[in-house]
């Protein structure tokens, strides 16, 4: 072999290396949530189309789990844009996702339509499927529960023992639900701790981490204001509103929220 075929070989070989390389980068982790962060950075400052093409352009569509696929069926949920979720999801089953976690998205879609029947169903046959989303599963239920004021006493036996199967930020869901089951049964001290320590315990920086952050600090103003401590609910709501004040689709808890503020002491949501 002469030294120009060498020098070829080895600037296709380095070359296949450098290209297998980067693919590597591109689908790991680290890649993952930096596009996670470019996503929600758009979204930020409004570009909600910007965000969905950089999520489906970098997501894996064969796999519900995948960091930036989840992102995309949660903000589509979180958004009312059910069958839009519920297209990524179907898509990621015909494509050979078979998981308990595809079957679990059906389940969140079922629920967000307001169908809990069926979407108990679905958590249930989930846990079936794979067993490490029981815990998860069975708080989905005992929120169900809980959102249709019925089997309070079960939801609440539900999510008492799924906080022994978490650690630190995994039981962030679990004192959530706690929290509105509280505001439900009009235990409102118990409330307001659940609140606050799932806020302590959601660390800030995503747009869906800061969603999460404000509507704790609104399930504890709100339990602030059924004992009447209006000043303290007052300055929950405050906070919690200037958490999502540059997030889009979330009106509705803006709303919530204001309406636990005196007039003069409401924010404004450009600061």
């Amino acid at each position: 072999m002469s030294n120009e075929q060498i020098i070829v070989s080895l600037i296709v070989f380095f070359g296949v290396l450098l290209f297998l390389l980067a693919w590597r980068v591109i689908k790991s982790t680290a890649w993952k949530k930096m596009r996670l962060q470019k996503s929600a950075k758009l979204a930020a400052e409004g570009n909600i189309e910007g965000m969905k093409k950089i999520l489906r352009r970098n997501m894996n569509p064969k796999d519900v789990s995948d960091l930036l696929t989840n992102a995309l069926i949660y903000y589509h949920i979180r958004a009312g844009e059910f069958s839009e979720a519920e297209k990524v999801v179907s898509e990621a089953v015909r494509l050979g996702d078979k998981s308990g976690m595809a079957i679990a998205q059906l389940g969140y879609i079922a629920g967000g339509r307001g169908n809990r029947e069926l979407a108990e169903e679905y958590y249930r046959k989930a846990a079936k499927k794979d067993d490490r989303l029981s815990g998860t599963m069975n708080i989905n239920i005992a929120a169900m529960y809980i959102q249709s004021n019925e089997k309070l006493d079960e939801a609440e036996e539900l999510l008492k023992s799924a906080l022994d199967l978490r650690e630190e930020t995994g039981r962030t869901g679990v004192h959530m639900n706690l929290a509105m089951l509280y505001l439900k049964k009009k235990d409102y001290i118990q409330a307001r701790v659940q609140a606050m320590i799932a806020y302590e315990l959601i660390p800030s920086g995503t747009m869906i981490l800061n969603i999460n952050r404000a509507n704790a600090l609104g399930i504890a103003a709100r339990a602030c204001a059924n004992q009447g401590e209006n000043d303290e609910s007052s300055k929950l709501a405050s906070k919690a509103l200037k958490i999502i004040s540059d997030i889009p689709g979330q009106e509705k808890l803006r709303e919530e929220l204001t309406c636990l503020i005196p007039s003069k002491d409401s924010p404004s949501v450009t600061e």
